[in-house]
């Protein structure tokens, strides 16, 4: 999936929000997704998709927290509104549709990789 196509498909489900704040509002939740997950997970990640999405999600991996101290779904939306100063909301609607459009464009078992890697809390955004 080419990354147009991506944040496209993200795009569709936040209509209210202007391309460009998606755009950059999914790097941004992808980034702060890949926090939460092995180096190594974010790699594997990351080969398969496009240079731009493989990028942030890179860069998320490479400031993995090493604490392991689990983030809530609470926390964790208030960490991407944060950074993208989305509403509530909005922030809430853009995660779920970047989390739907990452579990397409991974394969099926990359997902279910995600899924184990994530702290329980967070492995809800899956579902």
């Amino acid at each position: 999936m080419q990354t147009d196509r991506f944040i496209a498909h993200v795009y569709e489900d936040c209509p209210q929000l202007a391309p460009d704040v998606v755009h950059q509002c999914t790097l941004i939740t992808l980034d702060s997704l890949c926090e939460q997950l092995p180096k190594d997970q974010t790699a594997r990640m990351a080969e398969q998709l496009p240079d731009e999405i493989a990028d942030a999600i890179r860069a998320g991996g490479d400031r993995a927290d090493t604490s392991y101290v689990p983030i809530s779904l609470d926390e964790f939306y208030g960490k991407v509104a944060f950074r993208t100063e989305l509403p509530s909301q909005d922030t809430q609607q853009l995660v779920a549709s970047v989390i739907r459009t990452l579990d397409k464009a991974l394969s099926d078992g990359e997902s279910e990789a995600v899924a184990l890697d994530l702290p329980s809390e967070l492995d809800q955004l899956l579902h």
